[in-house]
């Protein structure tokens, strides 16, 4: 608990001052902001100024906006003063304050120029001249220490923005090493101690229904001989909880468990129902099962709640014993199941845990399944409609702008036909070939994949070399060969459609345990550190990688992808041979 509520506190210590610090960056980006439209202002007020210098009539709408951008350049330099006041003491701001210096004071000097400007305009020529001749000749100093100020204001946010970097990664290196330890020095460790009580559990319970058997033996056998029955009651004396009692439940006498127990209660009752610690209806339960008995065994498991003990179960055993007067007395056994049960709701919750688990992932693979069978669906689709689809199109087409009358044209547009029904066949052929090839149920694996490579080579680009050292004869599993040939396929539809290989080598090999298909090519590669282990949807991003790994492991064989962007791709596919099937 202390291990979880540090993690804790440290993710929410460290989500605080990243908000803050994050909240603070937003202030910081709209200063340099004010910052920049402070030289932007400045620029402005010049321009305005020069066109009053160049005589230009000067109107009662210029004299305004020169005013207000006066105002409003006034307005955000106090802005930036003040933020520059409430920043933390550092070697930062210490530089800023030193820029900010300069830059203040050429302000207030602009300013004032500004206002002379404005005041003098139209009445004092002489003045506003000067003014205006000194204003041009400030702002560009202004100009540039606005500039370097802005520059150190962006280093200054940098600095802040590498001291939440560095205090997130220690966090995060922080929260890493408490995690490590708890699974060395909490989790495993806990886990084996619950393995080893569950033992101790399983050998306890057979121990005790070991020594009940013999208590019942002992007891049917009790009228036999008086030998037997002290025997008996020494032995129970030794190991368990027991009370020989009358009709009405008061104690007659004790085993020594028992008497210790009943001791450290601090209100002893004579009546052995009121000192086991039973609720109110256990115990007008067992006294009415007691009384109703007729010459039964009596066997209950009871919850209690015993003082000054750790006992939570009690298993209660009541033997009737009938003496010689007709006087029926009891003999009650207590067996301390308190662990044994602890143990089995442990057992319940992680059985309940593990077929919560095993239902999500089976609700998963099945919804990732029906996906991919629908994209395949999407794709057959729009392979017929994209290539045979448009070739019976242009097939119509050239039929109806047939004519007879025209000899000539006549014979090089029914070559254009023959070549267009030709290549229609073959496209037909190919998606027939994609989805029921029937080399694989008549003649096995691998004459099938050797005939996937022949088509292949026929109708893609890409160079496809098979070799084989494998006897026509292996064959498996109609379902293994099945799903043993698609990820085959998978793989070399891969490196031609998104590998864009030229050069594609398929082999397949045997040794006295395994086959293994190996599918190597020229082609891009892939970084595999950024495929998804479960895709979210959709046909990209690792889908055809997912089902190709999902098919192995479905037939208990083995798959291995090894690729590099711009250095090819290698698919082992490996099957073990003790499922062959002839």
């Amino acid at each position: 608990m202390i291990a979880l509520g540090l993690i804790a506190f440290l993710v929410l210590l460290s989500q605080i001052f990243i908000q803050r610090a994050l909240s603070r960056n937003d202030y910081d980006a709209r200063i340099i902001n004010i910052a920049g439209r402070q030289r932007m202002l400045s620029q402005k007020i010049s321009k305005t100024i020069l066109i009053w210098n160049s005589n230009i009539e000067i109107t009662k709408d210029n004299n305004q906006e020169l005013v207000d951008d006066t105002n409003e350049w006034r307005l955000a330099h106090s802005l930036l003063k003040n933020n520059l006041n409430s920043l933390g003491q550092s070697t930062g701001k210490q530089r800023l304050l030193e820029k900010f210096e300069k830059i203040d004071i050429e302000i207030n000097h602009l300013l004032n120029l500004s206002q002379n400007i404005q005041k003098n305009i139209g009445s004092n020529e002489i003045e506003t001249s000067k003014s205006i001749k000194g204003f041009l000749l400030a702002e560009p100093s202004f100009l540039k220490h606005m500039n370097d100020y802005v520059y150190l204001y962006e280093n200054y946010v940098e600095s802040k923005i590498d001291q939440i970097k560095t205090f997130e990664l220690a966090t995060f290196i922080l929260v890493l090493s408490i995690l490590i330890a708890e699974i060395l020095l909490l989790f495993r460790p806990a886990a084996r101690k619950m393995r080893n009580t569950i033992k101790q559990l399983i050998a306890s319970n057979e121990q005790a229904m070991n020594m009940a058997e013999k208590a019942n033996i002992a007891v049917k056998q009790k009228n036999e001989t008086l030998d037997e029955l002290q025997i008996l009651q020494k032995a129970i004396n030794q190991t368990l909880l027991f009370a020989r009692i009358d009709k009405k439940g008061v104690i007659i006498s004790a085993g020594k468990r028992m008497k210790d127990m009943l001791a450290k209660q601090q209100n002893y009752n004579p009546v052995i129902y009121e000192s086991l610690g039973l609720s109110e209806s256990n115990l007008r339960e067992l006294q009415m099962l007691v009384n109703s008995q007729k010459g039964s065994i009596l066997n209950h498991e009871y919850a209690v709640s015993i003082k000054n003990s750790t006992i939570e179960w009690l298993d209660i055993s009541v033997f009737p014993i009938i003496k010689n007067e007709g006087v029926i007395e009891y003999l009650m056994v207590c067996l301390d199941i308190t662990r044994r049960k602890k143990a089995q709701e442990n057992i319940e919750a992680l059985r309940d845990e593990k077929l919560k688990i095993d239902t999500a992932l089976q609700k998963s693979k099945a919804s990732l399944i029906v996906e991919a069978q629908e994209e395949e669906r999407k794709r057959i689709a729009k392979d017929i409609h994209d290539s045979i689809g448009q070739m019976l199109t242009a097939l119509k087409f050239n039929i109806e702008s047939l004519n007879t009358e025209e000899i000539n044209v006549l014979n090089d547009k029914i070559k254009v036909l023959k070549e267009q029904t030709r290549n229609i066949i073959l496209g037909v052929r190919m998606a027939t070939f994609n989805l029921t090839p029937p080399e694989l149920l008549d003649y096995g694996i691998v004459t099938a994949i050797g005939k996937m490579v022949t088509q292949l080579n026929k109708f893609s680009k890409a160079e496809i070399i098979f070799n084989s050292d494998a006897s026509k004869q292996l064959r498996f599993d109609s379902l293994i060969e099945t799903n043993l040939y698609r990820v085959t396929q998978e793989s070399i539809n891969n490196a031609i459609k998104y590998a864009q290989a030229s050069y594609i080598v398929v082999s397949m090999k045997t040794s006295q345990e395994m086959l293994s298909i190996t599918v190597t090519d020229n082609g891009k590669g892939f970084d595999k550190t950024k495929i998804a282990q479960k895709p979210k949807g959709g046909s990209e991003g690792g889908m055809g990688l997912f089902f190709m790994k999902e098919r192995m492991e479905y037939i208990n064989g083995r798959i291995f992808i090894n690729s590099q962007p711009g250095n090819g791709s290698r698919v082992v596919i490996n099957m073990p041979l003790e499922v062959q099937t002839i």
